[in-house]
């Protein structure tokens, strides 16, 4: 019995976790992180956007005395989404929150790993309309956060393929064509099937255990 419950447990622990992005603690290690391919680092992030003033939110690095300006972003892990680990990443750099509406694009790392002949890493960015800037979050010790007029962001992000990411968002004056409403099956195929694998294990689960108490108490039951 204890066995099916720890079986439960761990299987839905990434759909049963409470809102993690009231944690004032920022994600460290790489011990979830998700590979593809077995050396291909997965990494997201998002370009924080506002609608009505038109800017985007841009963060500092890191490291101590690194100049410059980037889009947050970092390591998907294993007991998340591919969004959810944007999201998440968004809040725990610049503080903000708000809704995904868009997947902007995937870039590969600029560096090949020589032994794979592979990029070490693959960035994917969404878009998101903040609705909330929290006046405290896990790095705000750590970083500055900034609102940018399109073409400034442009000229202050320090990565080049972070400029062709904001170059593809909704914000990019060349960017005329109407990008799809979000949709989880379109973002994350990984994903697509999570309600229906959710509701599909609850069913099982419940099965084996009504199965396992009228086994117990050794009575007969016909379904």
């Amino acid at each position: 019995m204890n066995l099916m419950i720890d079986i439960f447990y761990n299987f839905y622990k990434p759909f049963l976790m409470t809102d993690t992005l009231n944690i004032m603690e920022a994600r460290t290690g790489r011990e979830k992180q998700v590979y593809k391919k077995g050396s291909i680092r997965q990494v997201a992030g998002c370009v924080p956007v506002n609608k009505t003033t038109k800017k985007i939110l841009l963060i500092t690095p890191r490291r101590e005395k690194k100049r410059g300006w980037m889009l947050p972003k970092g390591g998907w892990e294993n007991d998340e989404s591919e969004q959810e680990a944007a999201v998440r990443e968004t809040y725990e750099e610049a503080g903000a929150r708000g809704k995904v509406t868009s997947l902007i694009g995937v870039w590969d790392h600029k560096d090949i790993d020589k032994k794979t002949g592979l990029p070490k890493a693959t960035f994917s960015f969404f878009e998101m309309e903040v609705e909330k800037l929290e006046d405290k979050w896990p790095e705000m010790d750590e970083r500055d956060r900034q609102w940018f007029a399109y073409d400034d962001a442009l000229k202050a992000l320090i990565k080049p393929f972070m400029r062709e990411v904001v170059e593809q968002c909704s914000l990019a004056p060349s960017n005329k064509k109407s990008k799809k409403e979000f949709s989880e099956s379109n973002i994350n195929k990984n994903h697509k099937d999570t309600w229906t694998l959710k509701f599909s294990v609850i069913i099982v689960f419940f099965t084996f255990l009504i199965w396992y108490l009228i086994i117990k108490d050794n009575k007969l039951y016909l379904f």
